[in-house]
């Protein structure tokens, strides 16, 4: 669907993605940025000159989204993945 679909994440990808793809993109989805408040079915805009992502989502209800969001749990409660996820900062920030 490389053709009629763009991959947008706030992970990693393979190199064997094909198609309009964005990665890294912060803030993250874990700390509640705007890609953890997009919903099946959302519109975004995605400007390739420009370099800007909108979601095409009322401001209201990004906001009522927003108050409604949790952290994604996890199993990780300790060992070295849980440290470096206490640890890591955000890719905008240099995920130092």
């Amino acid at each position: 669907m490389g053709e009629q679909v763009a991959l947008i994440t706030d992970g990693r990808f393979s190199g064997a993605t094909r198609g309009f793809c964005i990665g890294h993109a912060g803030p993250e989805a874990a700390v509640g940025g705007p890609i953890a408040l997009l919903r099946n079915g959302d519109k975004i805009v995605i400007d390739a000159d420009k370099g800007t992502i909108d979601m095409i989502v009322p401001d209201a209800e990004l906001a009522a989204r927003k108050a409604a969001w949790k952290p994604r749990r996890t199993d990780y409660n300790a060992g070295a993945i849980w440290k470096y996820a206490q640890l890591v900062g955000p890719a905008h920030l240099g995920a130092t």
